[in-house]
């Protein structure tokens, strides 16, 4: 599978000991959510980018990314007042094993990137190629090596 469309990474924080949107499965339609707020930032992607979802939850040591995503929407909506009202959707084109036994072969963001990133606060998407003042670019040489690798760390070749 190609990702030429892949453009933004998105972390999550769920201030739980649990892996967010975890029952999602491949194919599915989903409403990935923003906090109140980031209203803007919710319609920074277009329609067809991909968006790869970083966690941590306090049981493991790096964060991790477990969703690959497609925006489906054109723009947000505000589904509800309460602190993550705001959401866009999204088809699910791959997701981890959130399985126990399994939790240790979700893919590292240091593997995916290539660094240990300092992951930022909040919740916002971020562009790939705006991360750490283009490191992605001087790591990998060109969107589109790095957007093989992560198919490839993703098991989504052919």
């Amino acid at each position: 599978m190609l990702l030429g469309e892949l453009r933004f990474l998105k972390n999550v924080d769920d201030n739980n000991d649990v892996w967010a949107y975890k029952t999602w499965q491949i194919g599915a339609e989903e409403n990935l959510n923003w906090s109140k707020g980031s209203e803007t930032n919710a319609d920074k992607a277009n329609v067809g980018d991909l968006i790869l979802l970083l966690q941590r939850p306090e049981h493991i040591q790096e964060t991790r990314v477990t969703h690959l995503l497609e925006v489906i929407s054109e723009k947000k909506e505000i589904v509800d007042s309460g602190p993550w009202g705001i959401v866009r959707r999204v088809r699910v084109i791959w997701v981890a094993n959130f399985e126990p036994q399994f939790e240790s072969f979700i893919p590292c963001e240091s593997d995916i990137l290539g660094w240990k990133r300092q992951r930022p606060q909040g919740t916002n998407v971020i562009e790939i190629t705006n991360i750490k003042d283009g490191k992605v670019l001087n790591i990998w040489q060109s969107m589109a090596i790095f957007q093989r690798h992560v198919a490839g760390m993703l098991g989504l070749i052919e």
